[in-house]
């Protein structure tokens, strides 16, 4: 197999995966559509039987295609347990550089081995971070190959698989941005007789759009208020309740940053504690059940750790705040595994005098 790298594909390439990291930075769930383009790298293929090439009729000629970009689309759907299901279609069109004979080569003009691919794919997706994911997968179906040495057409179609491997970067609520690599092969194809097969890397940067996710609703901040105390015999005089001392803030689902209404919840909390002299404040942040108990409390923890910074950010001394993180482990409401529930995404505010 020879490789002919496309030094432009390959810069742009380079460029795209380094945007994929640089950007600011959850599971892929519900339906989404897909696209796709990339570098691909075909390897040689051999052709057993008889083809014509200009005015000869060849035998068991090695055909060199050139280094082209390869497009996909896909219809999928993905569930909250990483996996997902997709539909994928493929074409490739690179052209024939070479037609080798008995280690003699001649190069050829308007020759060309197009390719569409039918894949059912299953892929899973890895959370290594709060919005990347490793994904792995393959997939099985149809390749419709159409060889033109322009002489003459040939058409065949053959099993074709493929292997994908890569990450995917949830780049806001419904954009999942791709990066992967492909290997893609096609079996059993006949032109002129015998069996050839084509293969071709492929390096693919794609865009999934999802049809129905959406952020989750954020609950409306809760306060949990200590009993009034009751009046004194007459004459009766009002008495003020004490001042609220426990506030939670809740997150949107794998998310460690504070909302409009969470802000609004802990400037709340500040001016309760400036005002009531209460300088001891001690946060807890909570999950809901999706993922790993390790992921979890790290998650936990940097959503009270969000928490405290912007409480520091509005004038509370640092070094009176603790923090602490309790994964899935003390839920508002109790719910099975891999169950996302609002209430449970929270950091919890006790202040103290």
């Amino acid at each position: 197999m020879k490789l002919r790298p496309n030094l432009h594909v390959l810069a742009l390439s380079s460029v795209a995966l380094g945007a994929l990291f640089c950007a600011s930075a959850t599971a892929a769930e519900g339906w989404y559509v897909g696209l796709g383009a990339g570098l691909s790298l075909p390897s040689d293929v051999t052709v057993p039987g008889t083809i014509a090439v200009g005015n000869s009729l060849i035998r068991g000629a090695t055909i060199q295609r050139d280094n082209n970009v390869r497009g996909i689309a896909a219809i999928g759907y993905g569930w909250p347990q990483h996996f997902r299901l997709e539909g994928e279609i493929g074409y490739s069109d690179p052209a024939i550089s070479t037609i080798s004979v008995g280690g003699v080569s001649a190069a050829v003009n308007g020759a060309d081995l197009s390719e569409v691919t039918l894949f059912g794919n299953v892929l899973y997706d890895l959370p290594v971070a709060e919005d990347l994911a490793l994904t792995l997968g393959g997939g099985l179906g149809l390749g419709m190959a159409s060889l033109d040495t322009g002489t003459a057409k040939s058409n065949d179609s053959g099993f074709a698989f493929q292997t994908i491997t890569g990450i995917s970067y949830h780049w806001s609520d419904r954009l999942d941005l791709a990066f992967d690599y492909r290997y893609v092969r096609t079996t059993g194809l006949h032109y002129g007789g015998g069996s050839s097969d084509l293969g071709a890397h492929n390096l693919m940067l794609s865009l999934r759009w999802f049809v129905d996710r959406s952020a989750p609703a954020t609950p409306a901040p809760v306060a949990v208020a200590k009993a009034a105390v009751a009046p004194p015999p007459p004459p009766p005089a009002p008495v003020s309740p004490p001042p609220v001392k426990t506030y939670i803030v809740f997150f949107d689902f794998n998310k460690s940053y504070l909302t409009d209404a969470a802000q609004s919840v802990v400037a709340e909390a500040i001016k309760v504690a400036k005002t009531t002299g209460m300088v001891k404040v001690q946060i807890a942040g909570h999950t809901d059940t999706v993922g790993s108990d390790d992921y979890n409390m790290k998650l936990s923890l940097a959503r009270a750790a969000t928490v405290k910074d912007e409480m520091v950010r509005l004038g509370m001394d640092g070094s009176a705040i603790s923090v602490e993180g309790k994964g899935y482990h003390a839920p508002l409401v109790a719910t099975a595994p891999n169950v996302r529930e609002p209430q449970n995404r929270r950091a919890v505010i006790d202040l103290g005098s």
